[in-house]
């Protein structure tokens, strides 16, 4: 898989913008809706390719396929939120084991908001579970707000207790899956990269440079964040053929 998506990022950083589109999902708020939606199974391209995403990253036969997954973007406004959030939903309707959708902007909550849960998460204490804190929105997918991964101002957790939320969130549910904020806005996403066991990078058709992937790969790379890969969002032309067998 991560071949595959080497591969792909090489020739798409060949070319003047971007990368390449390893489950081009749009960041259209109608399209996740905060009630419980289906995937479309004979649907569009994106659909195609998002159950190709899950399949190969999260539903692979691979000893070593990861199960706390952080999707990062570049920006203060990019698509990873609405990519993390259709992987999640993917992900809960192609298994029946349990999926945790984990919001860990923790000064903007667009997960959150864009899954339409705006509602406060308050801790409890010991002995509930994170999963009694998690807002459930399906039969195996729940929601974990910034809460769970950040403090009173707004901050992730110190890395001690960081590490241990990362490890409880593991020990209550299958599948992690981490909104994190752009690379460039803080040294979030390359932490809890560092510290879950693999990234996605998200990037914009249209709107993410060439150098700008490069560097947020790099910094990921730097922080020892195992790279999955690159996903190009919101791309508003068809895939070539060509491109589109090799995912």
């Amino acid at each position: 898989m991560s071949r595959n998506y080497e591969l792909m990022a090489q020739l798409a950083l060949e070319e003047d913008t971007t990368v390449w589109d390893g489950a081009a999902a749009t960041d259209r708020r109608s399209e996740i809706p905060a009630a419980p939606a289906t995937v479309r199974r004979a649907g569009s391209a994106d659909d195609e390719q998002m159950l190709r995403l899950v399949h190969r990253v999260f539903l692979s036969s691979n000893k070593d396929a990861p199960r706390q997954v952080v999707f990062c973007g570049v920006d203060v406004r990019n698509a990873s939120s609405s990519v993390c959030a259709a992987a999640g939903r993917t992900l809960a309707l192609e298994s029946s084991r349990t999926v945790c959708l984990v919001d860990a902007s923790v000064r903007s909550a667009p997960l959150s908001n864009l899954l339409g849960t705006k509602q406060t998460f308050q801790h409890v204490d010991a002995p509930v579970s994170l999963q009694a804190q998690c807002f459930q929105m399906e039969d195996n997918l729940w929601l974990a707000g910034p809460e769970i991964l950040g403090d009173h101002s707004r901050k992730l957790l110190p890395v001690a207790s960081l590490k241990r939320r990362l490890t409880q969130l593991l020990e209550e549910f299958d599948f992690v899956l981490i909104d994190a904020p752009g690379t460039s806005v803080s040294g979030d996403a390359q932490l809890l990269g560092s510290l879950a066991d693999a990234a996605i990078l998200v990037v914009e058709a249209q709107k993410t440079r060439r150098l700008t992937a490069r560097n947020a790969q790099e910094s990921l790379q730097d922080a020892g964040v195992r790279l999955l890969g690159t996903v190009l969002a919101n791309r508003s032309f068809p895939i070539p053929e060509a491109l589109y067998k090799r995912l």
